[in-house]
């Protein structure tokens, strides 16, 4: 990497940062190229899990123990969208000196193109104190989002790709070598669809402070929510890079996002049962083996595993004591070429 890009100030750190955070959103607001390229990413993820837990706790004598069985189907589907450009620089470089250098250019050539699209120059601010009027501006605006997460999205894009081009004025010199690199991104109105099932039982015994014993004890969770979302668009949570030179052409995703379902959550506990609706937990495990299989892999393909359960299922460990257990993994994937989207889905 180009010693003027390791050079960070603090204006410059802070551009990484929300470039980091967001890249994914730094194209939706320009204009969609004529014949845009789009890619339906498509998963599926089945977990089938045994747990066993144990605690031996010499201030509260006997054995306190459960057993615990959980069954979780995640589907998601949605599209990214590719301008067909061959980039120079990969934007999911395994490098992270080399990835950085890739998402400050291409951000720094968005907000100039962006700017010349609507007729604006491009006179970014030279001194100190211009920078830091720009940054006043930015947290001001930002405030009066009022935590929506479109806006903050939105505006921490806008300002971190017109950061990048004030810090490395350099970077939007054009490329004298041939692209190899086709960036996915995001795209306004792109389609979305996803479900996530899961089922947690767990039955045992534990210490009650209140009677000052043992007593059995059983949880019950369930979900099924269908299109959950955080405020964003599902899109919104993918990057994807092919490399035009790979023979074996693989994708490479930056991070593989699941809907956090909501369920419910019965609680029994000497003949009370509470119940509560709420966030239900993913296994955690099963998760970040999907992002591995997938943070570089075939176009489709399946694959299976069986992991380890060092966490409780049910994803309170206050209880302390020994978890143990296995998941049994399966996942199959495609992220395939389909006809452009002409039309906003919703």
């Amino acid at each position: 990497m180009p010693e003027r890009f390791r050079r960070r100030s603090g204006f410059a750190l802070a551009a990484s940062a929300l470039a980091l955070s967001g890249l994914a959103q730094a194209a939706p607001t320009a204009q969609p190229p004529p014949h845009p390229l789009e890619r339906e990413l498509h998963f599926v993820v089945t977990v089938e899990a045994q747990q066993t837990w144990a605690k031996d706790d010499p201030g509260h004598p006997g054995h306190q123990w459960s057993k615990a069985v959980a069954h979780q189907r995640w589907e998601l589907r949605t599209r990214l969208r590719s301008d067909g450009k061959l980039e120079v620089r990969n934007l999911l470089d395994p490098d992270t000196d080399a990835r950085m250098e890739a998402k400050t250019i291409f951000l720094a050539r968005q907000a100039k193109a962006r700017l010349e699209r609507s007729g604006q120059p491009f006179k970014p601010p030279r001194t100190e104190a211009e920078k830091s009027a720009l940054m006043q501006a930015m947290q001001e605006q930002i405030f009066n989002c009022k935590g929506e997460p479109a806006c903050t999205h939105d505006l921490n894009i806008q300002y971190s790709a017109l950061m990048a081009a004030i810090e490395f004025p350099e970077a939007l010199e054009p490329d004298t070598v041939p692209g190899q690199y086709l960036y996915f991104l995001p795209f306004r109105n792109c389609p979305e669809e996803s479900r996530v099932t899961l089922d947690l039982a767990i039955d045992g015994e534990r210490f009650n402070k209140d009677v000052d014993r043992l007593v059995p004890f059983s949880e019950r969770r369930s979900a099924d929510t269908s299109n959950a979302s955080d405020g964003l668009p599902l899109c919104e949570h993918f990057t994807a890079v092919i490399d035009s030179r790979d023979p074996q052409h693989r994708v490479r995703q930056e991070t593989i996002f699941v809907p956090r379902p909501v369920g419910v959550t019965e609680y029994t506990e000497r003949d009370h049962t509470s119940h509560a609706e709420e966030p239900q937990p993913l296994v955690g495990a099963a998760l970040d083996w999907v992002n591995e299989v997938l943070r570089q892999a075939p176009e489709s393909g399946s694959a299976s595993a069986t992991l380890p359960l060092p966490k409780s299922l049910n994803g309170n460990s206050t209880w302390l004591g020994l978890w143990q257990g296995t998941a049994k993994v399966t996942l199959t994937w495609s992220f395939g070429e389909v006809a452009a989207t002409t039309a906003p889905i919703r």
